[in-house]
C-alpha cells in the first residue's frame, strides 16, 4: 500500500490524508441582530464569517450574540499552498466586509493525537485601512488527518456544495430495525346466524399498511393486529362484506424463542351491531428465526432475532481507499459524484461524496463485530444525483462487490482492487475499479473459531420449523420494504434504490445475462473437477494410489467409507502448495447480448435461474474446501474427516467393539 499509515489510531489500514482544519466559534465587539437596521455603529445586521483559503471560500451561518456557531471546515492539504494565508472576513447581511484577519497556514499547529483539542483564540479584526477594531473573532486552526474527531462533521473542500446539501455528502451510519416474524394461525371461527349458503368466508390480517396472511414485524413491536372476517356471497365478482373484526394489541402477543407450541385463544368478533362470533387463533412473535433481508448464500448475519448474548469471534475492519477509471455518470454535466455504501449485519455505512471526480479518494475506515465467519460483506458505489437532480433524482449504480469472510486469514491486511460492473440494457459493463483494505482481527483462540464450524449455520428454530422457499422469498421482500421505510426516516435518508440494490431486491426475476453467468459458474465448477481427475490420470504415483484404493474397496467392501475419506485427505494435501494467497476476485465477462425486456418479468423461470445460481454456489463451496480457499473451514473439515476415518476403520476392523443394530 502506498502512502503512510495511521498507526496507533482507529484508522490503521487506510492512507493518511492531511487536512487544514479551521473551527470558527463566534465573534464579539458588536451587537448582532436579525431584524431591521438600527442606526448604531455597534449594531451589525445578520453577521457571518467567511473563511477564504486559496480558491476556496465558504461562509458560516449567521452569528448570534448568545450562541456559538462552532462550525468546522477541512481543506485538503494537496489542494492548497502551504505558503498562502487564511483570510477570515466578518460581513453583514448586505455582504459588506466589517473586519478581517489573515493567518499563515505554516503557523498551524499539527495535531499529533486525535484525542487532544486546542483552546480557541480571540483574533482582533482589522478594518479596510488595516487598523485594529474593537471586534474579535474566536477560532482555532490546526493540521490533522481524517482520524481527527472533527472530520466527520466538518465541511470538506473535496465535497464543496451549498449549505443545504452538506448533510447529503457527509459520512453517515445507519442501522436496520430489529425484525421479527409474526405468525397468525387461524384454526376455526364460530359465527352467529346464517351468513349465506355456499358463500366463501375468509380471514384477513392487517398490521400497519400491509394486509397478508403472514407478516414481518419491526421493532418497536407496538400497534395492533386487526383481523377481519369477510364473506363473499358468490363467485360473480360481488364485493365482499365484512362480518366482524377483532383487534389484538401487539404487547399481548406471545413471544417465542424456540419451537414451543403456540397458545391458541378465542377472540371476540365485533360487528356493527355488537359481537357476531369468535375466532380461535394462535398468534406469536417468532424471535427464534433469523429474518433474511438479503439472499441466503450472500447473507451477512445468521443470528436469530432473540439472540441470547452470542459472543463475537472477531472484528472486521474495512478501509475504503479510492476508485479509479469510473465512468462519467452525468453526461450533460460531464461529471461523477461518487460515494460508497457498505453493509454487514444490521449496520450500514456511507462514505462522503467526492464531487466531480472519476478517481475519488475516500480513505475512510469502518469496523463491525463478527459472529459468524461464513458471512459476506457487501460494498457498492453510487453516483450522488441529489446535488444536481434534486431529491427526486435516483442515485445511479456504479457497481457492487462481495467479500466472504471465511476466505480471509486472521490478522492479515488485504489491499486489493476489485472491478465494478453493472447490467445496463441487458449488457454487463465495467464501470471502473475500487481499492479496498480488509482485515479480520480476532483475539479468540483457534478452538473457539473452529467451534463455529461445528454448530449449525441457521438458528435452531429455523431448522426444526422450516419455512417454504416461496414463503421465505415473500418474507424477504417484505423485510426489505420495512428496512426501506425505517431508513427513510433517518436524516438524511438512505435512498430506496440504494437499499434495493444492496439487498438484491427482485433478484429472482428472469434475466438472460444472469442465467448465462450462473451457467458459466456451474460449467467452471465441473471443469475444475474434470481437470482434477485429468491431473490424477497424468501422475503415475497418484494413479497407483487410486487403483490400490479401488482394489481395497472391491475386495473389502467394509473399507469403502474409510477409502473415500482417505482420498479426500490426499486430494486436500496435494492442493497445499497451490493454495490461493488472495481473496477470490470477480471475473467480468463482457457480452453484447440484447434481450426483450418483457422476459424480465417471468418469475417462474427466474426461480429456476436462482436455483441454478444456488447449485453453482454449492459447487464453489465444495471446490473451496478442496483448494484451501477457506483455511479455517479446511481445518475443521479435516478434523471431522479424520475422526470419521478412525471411527469407520475401528468399526469395520473390530465389529465386536460396537453394538449390533
Amino acid at each position: 500500500m502506498n502512502g503512510s499509515m495511521l498507526p496507533g489510531t482507529a484508522l490503521d489500514i487506510v492512507e493518511q490524508m492531511d487536512f487544514l482544519f479551521i473551527k470558527v466559534f463566534n465573534a464579539r465587539g458588536f451587537i448582532a441582530i436579525d431584524g431591521p437596521y438600527i442606526a448604531n455603529p455597534q449594531v451589525v445586521m445578520n453577521p457571518y464569517v467567511i473563511v477564504k483559503v486559496g480558491r476556496y471560500k465558504v461562509a458560516t451561518k449567521y452569528l448570534k450574540s448568545s450562541l456559538d456557531c462552532a462550525e468546522t471546515f477541512a481543506f485538503k492539504e494537496e489542494q492548497i499552498n502551504g505558503d498562502e494565508e487564511v483570510e477570515i472576513l466578518l460581513k453583514d447581511g448586505a455582504a459588506i466586509t466589517i473586519g478581517k484577519v489573515s493567518l499563515l497556514i505554516s503557523d498551524a499547529i499539527r495535531r499529533d493525537s486525535v484525542g487532544t483539542s486546542y483552546a480557541p483564540h480571540w483574533y482582533v479584526l482589522k478594518d479596510r485601512n488595516n487598523r485594529n477594531t474593537n471586534m474579535e473573532v474566536n477560532l482555532t486552526y490546526w493540521m490533522g488527518t481524517q482520524a481527527d474527531a472533527e472530520f466527520a462533521t466538518s465541511w470538506h473542500s473535496d465535497s464543496a456544495v451549498d449549505t443545504c446539501c452538506i448533510p447529503f455528502t457527509r459520512s453517515r451510519q445507519y442501522h436496520s430495525p430489529i425484525l421479527c416474524y409474526l405468525r397468525v394461525s387461524v384454526n376455526e371461527a364460530v359465527l352467529r346466524g346464517n351468513n349465506g349458503n355456499g358463500a366463501k368466508i375468509y380471514v384477513k390480517a392487517t398490521l400497519g399498511d400491509v394486509a397478508k396472511k403472514t407478516k414481518v414485524s419491526s421493532e418497536p413491536f407496538d400497534g395492533s393486529l386487526v383481523l377481519t372476517v369477510k364473506v363473499q356471497p358468490n363467485a360473480n365478482g360481488e364485493r365482499s362484506v365484512i362480518i366482524g373484526s377483532c383487534t389484538v394489541p401487539m404487547e399481548n402477543v406471545q413471544k417465542r424463542e424456540d419451537d414451543a407450541p403456540v397458545v391458541s385463544n378465542w377472540y371476540n368478533l365485533v360487528g356493527p351491531e355488537g359481537m357476531v362470533g369468535k375466532l380461535h387463533m394462535g398468534i406469536s412473535l417468532d424471535g427464534g428465526y433469523h429474518v433474511f433481508d438479503e439472499p441466503i448464500h450472500y447473507s451477512s448475519d445468521f443470528r436469530p432475532t432473540a439472540n441470547s448474548g452470542i459472543p463475537s469471534i472477531g472484528v472486521l475492519h474495512l478501509g475504503i481507499l479510492n476508485a479509479a477509471g469510473l465512468r462519467v455518470m452525468k453526461p450533460m454535466e460531464n461529471r461523477t459524484d461518487a460515494y460508497c455504501v457498505a453493509k454487514y449485519g444490521s449496520r450500514w455505512v456511507r462514505t462522503r461524496t467526492i464531487l466531480d471526480s472519476v478517481a475519488p479518494q475516500w480513505n475512510e475506515q469502518f469496523s463491525w463485530p463478527v459472529y459468524e465467519l461464513y458471512t459476506v460483506l457487501c460494498i457498492a458505489v453510487f453516483d450522488n444525483c441529489h446535488l444536481h437532480g434534486g431529491p427526486e433524482a435516483l442515485h445511479q449504480q456504479i457497481g457492487k462487490i462481495r467479500i466472504r469472510l471465511s476466505t480471509l486469514e486472521v490478522n492479515r491486511v488485504y489491499t486489493f482492487s476489485y472491478p465494478l460492473a453493472v447490467t445496463r440494457y441487458s449488457k454487463v459493463k465495467k464501470m471502473g475499479e475500487i481499492q479496498l483494505a480488509v482485515r479480520l482481527s480476532s483475539s479468540t483462540s483457534l478452538i473457539n473459531r473452529l467451534r463455529t464450524y461445528s454448530q449449525p449455520l441457521l438458528p435452531k428454530m429455523q431448522c426444526s420449523s422450516t419455512l417454504s422457499e416461496f414463503k421465505l422469498d415473500k418474507l424477504k421482500n417484505e423485510a426489505a420494504s420495512l428496512i426501506v421505510l425505517s431508513l427513510a426516516r433517518d436524516e438524511p435518508p438512505l435512498r430506496k434504490e440504494v437499499i434495493s440494490y444492496m439487498l438484491d431486491v427482485g433478484v429472482e426475476t428472469w434475466s438472460l445475462q444472469k442465467a448465462i453467468a450462473n451457467y458459466d459458474r456451474v460449467r467452471m465448477v465441473v471443469i475444475g473437477f474434470l481437470d482434477w481427475f485429468e491431473n490424477i490420470r497424468k501422475r503415475k504415483l497418484t494413479m497407483i494410489f487410486v487403483y490400490a484404493s479401488l482394489l481395497i474397496a472391491i475386495l473389502i467392501p467394509n473399507m469403502l467409507l474409510p477409502t473415500i475419506f482417505l482420498c479426500l485427505i490426499g486430494a486436500w494435501l496435494c492442493q497445499y502448495r497451490k493454495r490461493p494467497r488472495l481473496p477470490p476476485d470477480m471475473h467480468i465477462k463482457l457480452t453484447g447480448i440484447v434481450i426483450n425486456s418483457r422476459y424480465d418479468q417471468l418469475r417462474v423461470i427466474g426461480r429456476m435461474q436462482t436455483a441454478l445460481g444456488e447449485l453453482a454456489t454449492l459447487g464453489e463451496r465444495v471446490e473451496s474446501l478442496l483448494s484451501w480457499r477457506d483455511s479455517l473451514g479446511e481445518c475443521a473439515l479435516r478434523i471431522s474427516l479424520n475422526l470419521k476415518l478412525y471411527e469407520s476403520m475401528v468399526a469395520r476392523l473390530n465389529p465386536e467393539s460396537y453394538p449390533k443394530s
